[in-house]
């Protein structure tokens, strides 16, 4: 667990040193909108919207995987009740 919070950490900082570093205004089009923000903010935007992705979609895994398991137990003790 220390490998993954020292990695984390380090991209968070190298995160943290690219977004100080490109304060220029971009325009951002998405469909029909357009929309003028700076590039710090476009990017901390984008990297939040990674994370929450990330944190749900292991969430998910992690709970289709228990359920998975959970199934596989039934079937297993209905085996088990239906042999004897």
């Amino acid at each position: 667990m220390k490998i993954k919070l020292v990695i984390s950490l380090i991209l968070a900082i190298l995160a943290f040193i690219f977004i100080t570093q490109n304060t220029e205004t971009v325009t951002v089009a998405f469909l029909a909108w357009s929309i003028e923000m700076s590039l710090v903010l476009l990017v901390f935007i984008m990297l939040g919207a990674g994370t929450i992705i990330g944190w749900s979609l292991s969430g998910y895994l992690r709970f289709v995987s228990h359920r998975k398991q959970t199934r596989s137990q039934e079937n297993r003790q209905k085996d088990e009740i239906s042999t004897q």
